[in-house]
């Protein structure tokens, strides 16, 4: 009897199991079913997609496509606070990306390295062309070519009653090389130095400020007696070491550098006071200044490339004889002096060959004849002084040293 109840209550214990199983799988299913068929398609708004952030890589020479609406550049760290925020249609703009240089954009973009001055000049907002960073708006203008005609001005009139057979020939191209930083703010050589009678000899600030820049007040040891007055302008050169002739260690003078300018604002009898207005590096007290004197920013023509295999030709020939920052290896872009100047005929944009005497191998070969020289690359001068200039080298097929030669195309 007891054994018989027992199975009683566990077959209804059972059943309870298996409806409470069955019912709960019934629930989970519809459920299931219910979802799949509310379910809809959710369309990601186009505001929330993930932006294209990379850039076509164009053609060497081929500009960035116009942009057909206006475009709002990402905010970004820099250190040039003063980037545009938007950019309007119709401009044609590379987003700066690690690597980038404005050396390496203008070879890309307008196909030539050397005319970077031209895109960092659209670009105000960066006040050092060598800083630009990852998400810097890059504006990219067209260059429209300057004909050595336009240059001149010159207007070549043909008669009417003799019309000469019109001749197509390739038009030469002419570029700015330098930009106002490089005239203002390079360094030359001077024989004269100590002579120079007008110096600093104190700031507005006293001991408490030594490195001086824009709009600092400072002390000139020159007045009224002396000629100064008001409104005068002076560029402030920084004497920074002698230097001797590297092949024939004759002094050359002082190496000094432009360190930026300034205008007299008040004059005393025998003192003045200035204000510096232009400043390219720091401005200290006892440097030196030289009255003020626009430049014409030289224009670079095109020319075949320099042969490689040339030999020594009978033009004007020089030494290259300091690098800027004292560098023993130079490179293309680099600020190099050499001794030839004016009374040389050398003028800015004249375009020189560097080269270097290979050294005689007799010790080895046991025959004494000299050797072709080893063409190095090519230079422009830009600034010109008596008896030296100083120049970039624009091409380069070899690095160069302090002491290699030079000769005038």
């Amino acid at each position: 009897m007891m054994k018989a109840s027992l199975m009683k209550i566990f077959g209804i214990v059972m059943v309870f199991l298996l409806v409470g199983y069955a019912t709960g799988f019934s629930q989970e299913q519809t459920q299931e079913q219910t979802q799949e068929q509310t379910k809809e398609p959710v369309e990601t708004p186009e505001a929330e997609k993930p932006a294209e952030t990379a850039q076509a890589e164009p053609a060497s020479g081929q500009l960035p496509a116009p942009l057909d609406a206006e475009m709002v550049v990402a905010a970004h760290w820099t250190r040039n606070d003063a980037y545009p925020r938007t950019i309007p249609a119709g401009a044609r703009v590379h987003i700066v990306e690690r690597g980038d240089t404005l050396w390496d954009l203008s070879a890309r973009y307008l196909g030539n390295p050397f005319l970077w001055p031209q895109i960092w000049d659209e670009n105000k907002y960066i006040p050092d062309a060598h800083w630009i960073y990852p998400g810097d708006p890059i504006v990219i203008t067209p260059i429209e070519p300057v004909s050595e005609e336009q240059i001149a001005k010159e207007v070549e009139e043909v008669p009417e009653e003799a019309p000469a057979p019109a001749v197509m020939v390739p038009e030469k191209k002419a570029y700015p090389i330098a930009l106002d930083f490089d005239l203002y703010c390079s360094g030359f050589i001077t024989p004269e130095l100590e002579v120079l009678p007008l110096r600093i000899i104190g700031n507005e600030d006293s001991t408490l400020k030594v490195a001086l820049a824009t709009n600092d007040i400072v002390y000139l040891n020159q007045g009224e007696a002396d000629g100064i007055s008001p409104g005068d302008e002076f560029t402030v050169v920084h004497q920074v070491r002698e230097l001797d002739h590297p092949v024939t260690l004759k002094d050359l003078g002082e190496y000094v550098i432009q360190t930026g300018r300034l205008k007299v604002v008040a004059t005393q009898e025998h003192t003045a006071i200035a204000q510096i207005t232009y400043a390219c590096d720091a401005t200290v007290v006892d440097d030196y200044l030289i009255p003020f004197e626009p430049k014409e920013v030289p224009i670079f023509t095109e020319m075949p490339p320099v042969d490689r295999y040339s030999t020594e030709g009978p033009n004007v020939k020089g030494y290259v004889v300091f690098a800027k920052d004292d560098l023993t290896s130079i490179g293309a872009g680099h600020e190099l002096q050499i001794d030839l100047g004016s009374k040389d005929g050398v003028v800015p944009g004249t375009r020189l060959i560097l080269y270097r005497h290979h050294k005689s191998n007799y010790e080895e070969v046991g025959i004494e004849q000299d050797l072709p020289r080893k063409v190095l690359g090519e230079m422009i001068v830009f600034n010109v002084q008596d008896s030296t200039a100083t120049g970039r080298i624009i091409q380069s097929y070899h690095f160069v040293e302090v002491g290699d030669q030079v000769e005038v195309r």
